[in-house]
């Protein structure tokens, strides 16, 4: 029930425009009503009227009035079976008389006017009613107890009475349902052409869009089909890209494993056929080892890239004080490129405290990936600029290195590169690198969260707790 009148204190503009549609099939049902009743009527009263037929016509009644008379023995003063024949009879205005004294009168049947004497010229007009043609209708009748007369006036029409209502009822329903219908046929061909739109969209056609009318809910619907679309066709067109980039990946990587295994097997056979001294041995031990980590590294980077872009792949997302949890991570990777003999440069540009929302795992995994390239393919006599800013709503991570002069070979497909990009995009961010005059550039952006005191001042409680209890 409180649905219902939270539905009734709420409508939906279409069940409004419905609404309104009924209303206006109704104003039209009930004036063809009218209008159908009233011709209806006229031409009852038109052919009622005409003198030839309402004379015949109250004859008739007269006669049949004498006949029930004599059947039943009805006497002058019998005003109750009188009353059963008009009854019957219902259409007949009926006053019974003998000489100048009323004994029965259809309007006025239990007054005590009845045995009054009759002092009109025309009998029954003190009664409230007129009669037809200018002349009153009289006829003589035989009485069990002696001769009276009685006057009729019959209202014809009447008797059509029931047969104009059922017809006047019947057209105002068809009237209502062809006006309704008129009135509704715009919106069912708007949901004949959505059921088409849905047809086409399911075909698989790119550029069908449904077109969109109105502002109710026909318009959201058609609107959110486009929405649904579209999404589901880039979405596609995503999955076919990562299929097609895994494909040339794979048949990449199969070609750059090709040569380093050929070269690991060529040292192994060298050394168990005995063709080589012992330093030779060390040697191209020494060789094939380092081609052998050369594939491990490439097979790793190619499972963290099927990994962020395969269908099982899930983040492990929360919120975190972004300036502590980008301080320790930008911390951990100058930290480690120092270990390795690069000078670092770091300009953390943020003053107000803000949240991130990620899965800190991946993240530093991204961050190590790019401390890896570095430490391969940077020069060690240039700076590593690290930067961290707020920018639109995103924390902006830039990191900026001079590239070595010698042509690389390892891992110039950037797979680890790809990998971190797809993870970030995942995490709602974005990755781009570039390379321009020798310098290497990577932007990393995550979205900004709206930052609250109290929830990072409980965590913190807890894990200063947590210390002193450890």
């Amino acid at each position: 029930m409180n649905n219902f009148l939270k539905k009734m204190a709420n409508p939906t503009r279409l069940s409004l425009a419905t609404l309104y549609d009924v209303v206006i099939a109704a104003a039209a049902a009930f004036l063809c009503y009218v209008a159908v009743t009233n011709a209806m009527g006229l031409l009852a009263g038109m052919m009622t009227d005409q003198k030839n037929y309402y004379e015949r016509h109250t004859k008739l009644l007269a006669e049949e009035f004498q006949d029930f008379v004599t059947e039943n023995y009805v006497e002058i003063g019998d005003g109750e079976t009188i009353g059963d024949w008009n009854s019957e009879n219902w259409y007949v205005f009926l006053t019974v008389y003998q000489r100048d004294r009323i004994y029965y009168n259809t309007m006025d049947r239990d007054n005590e006017k009845l045995k009054t004497e009759l002092k009109d010229e025309h009998p029954g007009f003190q009664y409230g009613y007129l009669y037809r043609h200018g002349t009153a209708v009289t006829y003589p009748v035989k009485f069990a107890d002696g001769d009276g007369e009685i006057l009729i006036r019959a209202y014809f029409e009447a008797r059509f009475r029931t047969l104009i209502l059922v017809l006047g009822a019947g057209m105002s329903a068809v009237c209502f349902v062809v006006v309704f219908l008129v009135l509704l046929q715009k919106k069912l061909a708007y949901i004949r052409q959505i059921e088409k739109g849905i047809h086409i969209l399911e075909t698989g056609s790119r550029g069908y869009e449904i077109p969109l009318k109105g502002r109710d809910e026909l318009y959201s619907l058609a609107d959110s089909i486009n929405q649904m679309s579209e999404s589901l066709h880039k979405e596609i067109e995503e999955k076919d890209r990562i299929e097609k980039e895994r494909s040339e990946i794979v048949t990449a990587l199969s070609h750059d494993i090709r040569t380093p295994l050929t070269s690991v097997l060529f040292y192994l056979d060298l050394i168990t056929a005995g063709k080589c001294t012992a330093d030779e041995s060390v040697l191209y031990m020494e060789k094939a080892k380092r081609q052998a980590y050369h594939m491990k590294n490439l097979m790793d980077d190619l499972f963290s890239y099927s990994y962020a872009t395969g269908d099982r792949f899930s983040l492990k997302n929360e919120e975190y004080d972004g300036n502590e949890l980008f301080g320790q991570l930008i911390g951990d990777l100058t930290e480690s490129l120092e270990e390795h003999g690069f000078r670092t440069e770091v300009r953390y540009e943020i003053e107000t405290p803000f949240a991130v929302e990620t899965d800190v795992v991946q993240l530093k995994r991204v961050l190590n990936n790019i401390g890896t390239n570095i430490e391969k393919y940077a020069r060690r006599d240039g700076i590593v600029s690290v930067e961290v800013r707020l920018s639109d709503g995103f924390v902006c991570l830039n990191i900026e290195n001079p590239i070595r002069d010698e042509e690389i070979e390892v891992e110039s497909y950037g797979i680890g590169v790809k990998a971190s990009e797809q993870m970030i995009e995942k995490m709602g961010g974005s990755f781009t690198y570039e390379s321009h005059d020798y310098r290497y550039h990577t932007s990393m952006k995550l979205p900004e969260k709206e930052w609250n005191e109290e929830q990072f001042s409980v965590s913190k409680r807890k894990n200063s707790s947590h210390d002193k209890n450890f």
